[in-house]
């Protein structure tokens, strides 16, 4: 782990299930950003172009244990995951060619806690659909 994450700094959160965003009005869901263990998985948009992000995105999608279609995004500033008392830290990845990549840590041990953490993420997160398919 190296450095730090500005509160103004962007953060993706890919979004590779149809069930992690409302078709209808483009909103997040909760479900993108309740942790699956103790972090959760986000890319720091820093130093990157939209291609660069959506490129790592891929990547990810494609390499889960079942592939998965990436649908979009959910993009949020750090400052909103710092209101929930949570820490956001970089870890980046090497083998999966994503230097941004960071960790949302120090989620409540409460199941009904954390996702009112990832609800409040949720409702300030912005959506941003995959430029190369349909939503």
């Amino acid at each position: 782990m190296t450095g730090s994450v500005a509160p103004d700094e962007l953060l993706a959160r890919y979004i590779p299930f149809s069930g992690w965003f409302r078709k209808q009005d483009l909103t997040v869901k909760q479900d993108a950003f309740i942790p699956p263990n103790s972090e959760l998985s986000v890319t720091r948009h820093l130093h990157l172009t939209e291609e660069d992000i959506w490129k790592i995105g891929r990547k990810i999608a494609e390499g889960m244990s079942t592939p998965r279609r990436l649908h979009g995004r959910a993009d949020v500033e750090t400052r909103h995951v710092i209101a929930q008392g949570l820490k956001v830290v970089p870890q980046p990845v090497k083998d999966n060619h994503n230097p941004n990549h960071a960790n949302i840590i120090n989620w409540p041990p409460d199941k009904d806690a954390r996702k009112m953490c990832a609800l409040e993420i949720a409702r300030v997160a912005h959506f941003v659909a995959n430029p190369e398919g349909k939503v």
